[in-house]
């Protein structure tokens, strides 16, 4: 599970877990694409063109 955190900027980030971004092959650098569905749910898409 994640959990939403703040930081000092006002800035919202979720951690992913490491086990997660190894097992679909995101890296450090990707660009991620974030969208919403008519659910309300975040859609996470990896742009980066490899």
């Amino acid at each position: 599970m994640t959990k939403l955190q703040k930081d000092n900027n006002k800035q919202y980030k979720l951690t992913l877990p490491k086990q997660i971004l190894e097992a679909i092959g995101w890296e450090k650098g990707d660009n991620i694409k974030v969208e919403l569905d008519s659910f309300g749910n975040l859609i996470l898409k990896n742009e980066t063109k490899k």
